[in-house]
């Protein structure tokens, strides 16, 4: 039986998160959300097997679960990995290793990233076709259902997808519109955004739930963060078409500023800290990856400061998470 291979790539958030939760965005007409598919991924190789054992191992949790069938799953310590696996629910045996590259509570989509790397190893092994539309819509259900909140739609879109986007939302759905930018300017965003991982796991389903409430609820002030967050979005999206570092900075900076009025939970006093000093030695704006509370930080230096920027990084004892554009997005390949 052929072994099968699935990657899917992780995505930074640059403006605009949080309009991405259904209702939400018909709340806000042209809500939008802007992010880029990062080199970060989670994968998944599946190898079927006579019988109706299997294993699972997770790499990067030094798990390792094991049973006669499938059905005897425990989803005591990988419940995403268990619900995905009934979803499908095989006919045979299987073995199953996943690794997921970016840091638990990272704030870059790293479980959102796995789940989607083994809906495109299951479909493939049970020869479905790899529609990416009916991919999002089961690997939200699927996600949803485990965490038990609102999830948002730019944990799934990037990572289906690739590549440096505006996700448009409305009535009539998601438009998707790929950025078109200059080779040069890609090279240099690359180089000058600076991912750094914070140390502090969060767990953005729950910031997103107290927001989605009190935004129900009709709280006039986060309604109103949110129309901020809908114009930083198109802001952001003109500052990269034109290709305008400077302006990609500022309105990094604003996006931030915006998120952390939204709840108490999204910036800590380290992160404050962290962020601050980084003006200091070169960063022109920051924010933090996800719904905020701990994860990644990207921080985007000035010309000629990003080595600076990622030496006191390194001082620091905080972890830097080398990465590029993905422009593929999910894959999967048999051998």
């Amino acid at each position: 039986m052929k072994k099968i291979f699935a990657s899917a790539p992780t995505r930074i958030d640059l403006a605009g998160g949080t309009l991405d939760l259904d209702p939400i965005y018909l709340f806000h007409p042209n809500a939008s959300t802007v992010n880029l598919a990062i080199t970060v991924p989670a994968t998944v190789t599946l190898t079927p097997r006579p019988g109706q054992r299997v294993t699972i191992e997770a790499k990067d949790l030094h798990i390792v679960e094991a049973a006669p069938r499938w059905q005897r799953l425990s989803d005591r310590r990988l419940p995403l990995v268990i619900a995905a696996i009934r979803y499908f629910a095989p006919a045979s045996g299987f073995d199953l290793v996943t690794k997921c590259s970016a840091p638990a509570g990272s704030g870059l989509a790293g479980s959102s990233a796995l789940n989607v790397a083994m809906l495109a190893a299951f479909r493939t092994w049970q020869k479905q076709p790899l529609n990416r539309e009916e991919m999002r819509v089961i690997a939200r259900g699927i996600e949803t259902s485990v965490i038990k909140v609102p999830t948002g739609l730019q944990d799934f879109l990037p990572l289906l997808y690739g590549g440096l986007n505006v996700w448009h939302f409305g009535i009539d759905g998601i438009r998707r519109e790929p950025l078109r930018l200059s080779a040069d300017f890609l090279k240099t965003l690359e180089r000058q955004l600076v991912l750094a991982y914070t140390g502090i796991p969060h767990f953005s389903g729950m910031n997103n739930w107290e927001i989605f409430k009190r935004h129900v609820d009709g709280n006039r002030k986060v309604v109103s963060l949110f129309d901020q967050l809908r114009d930083n979005a198109i802001a952001m999206a003109q500052a990269l078409k034109s290709e305008s570092l400077p302006q990609v900075a500022r309105v990094l900076q604003k996006d931030w500023i915006a998120r952390r009025k939204l709840a108490p939970g999204v910036s800590t006093p380290k992160i404050n800290r962290l962020l601050a000093e980084g003006k200091r030695v070169g960063v022109l704006g920051s924010r933090v990856c996800g719904a905020g509370g701990g994860g990644c930080v990207a921080m985007l230096a000035r010309v000629g400061k990003a080595e600076a920027v990622r030496r006191w990084i390194s001082q620091r004892r905080i972890l830097e998470l080398p990465y590029r554009i993905d422009w593929k997005g999910v894959v999967v390949k048999s051998s």
